[in-house]
């Protein structure tokens, strides 16, 4: 799984793939000059919150178009047979491109925050660090089980991709990126509250205070990942028996 782990990060982060390239490296720089021109026209915008947001929004969107196409690239590639075959079973290898698509995304923030610092002149205050890399992880976690799901709602649905950009601001949205979940009507809040990268983005933000209920927003994050890492995997296990019984996605 490591050696799986290896090989998605050489693919993913070399200069071959320029849609990657673009959601890595410049993405975040396109968000935090529309921050910039913003804070120059209205002066009282939280830049904190902002740089954040330009963060999360690319690592969702990378997250997003990598592991939403985890299988789907196998079978353009032909290769799929070749890994039901495989002595690995199909969940390792879908949550190992996941992870390090989860890992992978992580250079976007990084670099958002090289970035509004160094570029922008924007002063990022965090009040702890422990605490705010133990939330990062948490969102990591939470994108990487978001990412299995994606990976077998794109195998399983046909034309898919043609929403693909549907489903990225909605999300972005229902998340709480921007609009904290709590100002949302009722009936978002009860589908957002379900949805495990909701509570990583919320931990990160309450990380950057120190909010005392970033501990329960922890928790809770990693409890509903959990939940539905247990429920992909039953699902994969499903789909895998499938697989090997007739040889193709088509035949589900």
């Amino acid at each position: 799984m490591l050696n799986l782990f290896v090989q998605e990060i050489k693919y993913f982060t070399n200069f071959h793939n320029k849609m990657y390239q673009f959601l890595l490296f410049f993405q975040p720089l396109v968000f935090l000059t529309i921050v910039y021109f913003l804070q120059q026209i209205r002066g009282d915008v939280n830049t904190d919150r902002f740089v954040v947001a330009s963060a999360l929004i690319s690592m969702w969107s990378y997250v997003l178009y990598s592991s939403g196409s985890a299988l789907v690239s196998l079978r353009w590639s032909d290769t799929l047979k070749l890994v039901i075959a495989a002595p690995t079973s199909l969940f390792q290898v879908i949550i190992s491109k996941a992870f390090s698509n989860s890992m992978i995304a992580l250079i976007t923030m990084v670099l958002s925050f090289v970035y509004a610092r160094f570029i922008f002149g924007f002063s990022i205050t965090i009040s702890n660090y422990f605490w705010f890399f133990s939330s990062v992880i948490v969102l990591i976690i939470s994108l990487c089980v978001v990412g299995i799901i994606l990976a077998i709602v794109f195998a399983v649905f046909q034309n898919v991709f043609d929403f693909q950009n549907l489903i990225l601001t909605p999300i972005i949205l229902m998340c709480g990126v921007f609009i904290p979940v709590e100002q949302l009507p009722n009936v978002i809040q009860f589908v957002s509250y379900g949805i495990p990268m909701t509570w990583g983005i919320k931990a990160v933000y309450e990380a950057i205070e120190v909010n005392e209920m970033m501990y329960t927003t922890m928790i809770i994050s990693l409890g509903i990942s959990f939940i539905y890492l247990l429920l992909a995997a039953f699902v994969i296990r499903k789909m895998e028996m499938v697989l090997r019984r007739h040889g193709k996605l088509g035949a589900m």
